[in-house]
């Protein structure tokens, strides 16, 4: 009896540690579905966090693209305008040289009447040392005149004493 009751209790003890393997096995299996849900889970957050990265490195990529067109297009806009500066350039230096022929023909007329000028003054120079000639011939002039005034005079008066005598003789 105390023999069957053993091996009943070994029979018990066998098919619960058979039931412990099956339930064991079954956590294994679980355990490798679930590192194999987990390695899986792994490498597809490695691949989001690779997929967020190459989007950042695309959003600084485009956004680096979009500064670099702006500059682009700032450097054509400074471009343009400098085209207009050279072209505004352009006419202020015909102008200037418009200008330079002016005052070269200025100072060409300038310099004809310095020319002029210097010449009417050996003109008026002469003019002067014949004016003073004239001057000198006027004064001699006026002293023989003024000599021929005062004989005139000196004639009047003998002719007055000579009228005078015979008054006297009457």
């Amino acid at each position: 009896q105390s023999n069957k009751e053993h091996q009943q209790t070994i029979d018990q003890l066998t098919q619960s540690n058979n039931q412990l393997t099956q339930s064991n096995n079954h956590l294994t299996q679980s355990n490798k579905e679930h590192q194999q849900t987990i390695d899986q889970l792994t490498q597809s957050n490695n691949q989001l966090t690779i997929n967020s990265i190459n989007s950042l490195n695309l959003t600084m990529i485009s956004l680096n693209l979009i500064i670099i067109n702006k500059l682009l297009t700032n450097s054509l806009n400074l471009t343009m305008i400098s085209l207009n500066l050279i072209k505004i350039n352009n006419k202020l230096l015909k102008i200037n040289n418009k200008l330079l022929i002016i005052s070269l023909n200025l100072t060409i007329i300038s310099l004809n009447l310095i020319v002029i000028s210097l010449k009417l003054i050996k003109i008026n120079n002469k003019l002067l040392k014949i004016n003073n000639k004239l001057l000198k011939i006027n004064n001699k002039l006026l002293i023989n005149s003024l000599n021929l005034i005062k004989n005139s005079l000196n004639l009047i008066m003998i002719s007055l004493n000579l009228i005078k005598i015979p008054l006297n003789l009457i």
